[in-house]
Parts: C-alpha cells; sequence; structure tokens
C-alpha cells in the first residue's frame, strides 16, 4: 500500500476489490507508523501534523496530498481511550477492548448498484463533476467515489437482494467487511473504524453482523412491532455463522425455501422493505445471539430528518439525495476537492470496479 504515492491512498491491495468510499478515506488510509506494542509496554500518541507537505508541481497531487496528510489524518488509534473531535465533545472506549490494530487490507468496503450513473454530472458521466456546476452534481454519485461495485439483475426480486451474496463473496477474503449503500456516508473522516468498532463493542468472538436500528416509527417495525435493523449500513466478520446467516439472508425469499412468507418481501411497496424486510422479519430472529444492534442516533439517519436519528458518526441520508446530501458531501469535498478525487476516481478505476459476473464467476 503506498501512503504518500501520488493519488488515493488505498486500503485494500487486492485487485478484485472495493476501495473506501472519498468519504471515508481518512477513517480507513494508510496512517502515520503506529508503534506497535507488546504486553507492558506504553504506545506514544500518535505525532499531529508530522508529514511533509508535498510540494510536487502538479497541483492535484500536492492538493490530494495535503488533503490526506494535513486536513483529514487520522486523529486516534483504534485503542485511544477518547475521542474529541475539535476538542468539543468527548466519546470514551470500555477498558477492555478487542479491536487494537488496524486491520489494514483485512477490511474492505462494499457499495453495489445496479443503476448506470453515466448522466452528465454522475460518477461515470463523460464529463468531471465540478463544483463550479453545483446544480448538476449528483447526490449519490458523491457516496460512490472511489468505492463501487456494479452489478447486474434479479428477474424476480428487487437488485438490492444481491446484498448478502456480493458481501458473502467478498467476506472470504478479508477479516470484515462494511456494507454502505451510496446514500450512507462516514461523517469523522479522522475516525479509524476499528475505533468505532471497540466503541460499538462489536465482538470479535460472537458479533457476526452488526447493524443499526431504524428510528422509532410504526412504519419501522416488523410485523412484530420490532424496530428493522437498517441493512443500508453492516459490519460483517469473517466467521462460519457469517456466512451461514448471510445464505439464509440471501434464500429467504426463494419458492419452497426455509421462510415460505419471505416470498412477499422480493419486490418493495409502499411501507415494505424488500431485504431489509426479509431479514428483519426472519433472519435476525433465528441469530440473535450473532447480531450486534447498533444505536439509531449514531449508526443511522441525519439530523435535518427531525427522526431522533442524527447519524452521530455514520449519516444517512434517506432522502434529501440531492439536497442534503450534496451540503453534507460537498463540505468534505470543497472548491477544487471534488475535481481532484473525480479524476483520480476515474484514472484508478480498474483496480477496484468490477462487475457481478466477474466477482461472482
Amino acid at each position: 500500500m503506498a501512503s504518500r504515492g501520488y493519488g488515493l491512498r488505498r486500503l485494500c491491495g487486492i485487485a478484485a476489490v472495493i476501495a473506501l468510499l472519498l468519504l471515508s478515506l481518512k477513517s480507513f488510509r494508510n496512517r502515520a507508523p503506529r508503534i506497535d506494542a507488546t504486553v507492558g509496554t506504553i504506545r506514544k500518541p500518535p505525532r499531529l501534523h508530522h508529514v511533509p507537505f508535498s510540494t510536487a508541481t502538479d497541483p492535484r497531487k500536492s492538493w490530494i496530498d495535503f488533503y490526506f496528510q494535513r486536513l483529514q489524518k487520522p486523529s486516534v488509534l483504534p485503542d485511544t481511550p477518547k475521542y474529541s473531535p475539535f476538542g468539543a465533545f468527548e466519546w470514551h472506549l470500555p477498558e477492555d477492548v478487542p479491536w487494537r490494530e488496524r486491520l489494514g487490507k483485512d477490511l474492505c468496503i462494499i457499495d453495489l448498484d445496479d443503476r448506470g450513473f453515466n448522466a452528465s454530472g454522475q460518477i461515470w458521466g463523460p464529463h468531471i463533476m465540478s463544483w463550479d456546476h453545483a446544480e448538476s452534481v449528483h447526490g449519490l454519485s458523491l457516496g460512490f467515489l472511489n468505492h463501487w461495485l456494479y452489478m447486474d439483475s434479479y428477474e424476480d426480486r428487487r437488485t438490492s437482494w444481491k446484498k448478502p451474496a456480493i458481501v458473502s463473496k467478498l467476506l472470504t477474503k478479508h477479516k470484515a467487511c462494511i456494507y454502505l449503500d451510496s446514500d450512507a456516508l462516514f461523517r469523522n473522516l479522522d475516525l479509524p473504524f476499528e475505533w468505532l468498532m471497540n466503541y460499538w463493542g462489536i465482538s470479535r468472538a460472537t458479533n457476526s453482523l452488526a447493524l443499526a436500528f431504524d428510528p422509532a416509527h410504526e412504519w419501522n417495525q416488523d410485523e412484530f412491532g420490532k424496530e428493522y435493523l437498517n441493512t443500508g449500513f453492516l459490519v460483517a466478520q469473517n466467521k462460519a455463522r457469517t456466512f451461514e446467516m448471510l445464505r439464509a439472508w440471501q434464500e429467504c425469499p426463494d419458492d419452497g425455501g426455509r421462510y415460505p412468507s419471505c416470498t412477499k418481501f422480493r419486490t418493495n411497496e409502499p411501507g415494505r422493505p424488500t431485504d431489509q424486510g426479509g431479514f428483519g422479519t426472519y433472519i435476525r430472529y433465528d441469530y440473535v445471539d450473532d447480531i450486534k444492534e447498533l444505536p439509531c442516533d449514531e449508526a443511522n439517519g441525519f439530523p435535518e430528518a427531525h427522526s431522533g436519528c442524527d447519524g452521530t458518526f455514520i449519516r444517512h441520508l434517506w432522502t434529501g439525495k440531492d439536497g442534503f446530501l450534496k451540503i453534507f458531501a460537498g463540505s468534505q469535498m470543497p472548491g477544487p476537492f471534488l475535481e481532484y478525487f473525480h479524476e483520480e476516481y476515474i484514472r484508478t478505476k480498474a483496480e477496484f470496479h468490477m462487475f457481478e459476473a466477474e466477482l461472482m464467476g
């Protein structure tokens, strides 16, 4: 993995895979060298602003380097006891945390979609996105910068049902994978995801999947009156029970399967989700001890929705995808950074972009 080379610094060095979502580059990218410690030794805290800013003649390279080396470098280690952005608020880790080392390329981030997004102003469009033409910038495309997996479609069910199969396939090559919808974004670019796994208490031993609750509303409840777990953001660990659960989820809407009534979730209708409905109504009740339920306020929603879930760490913008999403993403990619990152994303496409047939074949 290149830490100072030209372009985006990648987490996953595996050719087939996923690069990081642009909006979370700092959370997972190569970090300043960490002083590893054995029991009884003292690890020095991370030093701030010690990476020299590149003075290369290429302005794009200089600004990309500046972004990652100065603006958005990690402010904590995976096991730093406290996270306090700008010194304004504090979040604390429990005393005994399981994730003490960075996962590096053993952590993958997955995004998938069956839409082309090839019109002007979109991620695969004919022109580089620019805030000089802000009205044409496509909101969801901002969520796909550098984290994209294209897929084909099912004939009898909504394409979102591809999720468990794709996650399962990629998880075989990693210790953990994160799946995000294109409207789910990382809020704190300086916060390593391993720190969040410690904060949420995601156990290495028992938690196969981790998902956040939906807001507490009647229309977000399953037939048993419990709020759904939102499948637009999930963390999966490479464990035997994980693959068993993902397979059960994948086969949920099949005719003559383990869950006969799950066929009703094949397609979405008003008030009824698809893959999320199948998971929330059937799968989670058969794997209660294997699922870590995350707080909605921290891993779902956004403040403008006034739903009680503000997305403290993971913003999920179910609405306002060409409004609130653009404003939030724009604050992380201001000025020329959108153009620089989109250009680099297109230039390095071959390193991370793939079709479902390539992956599953």
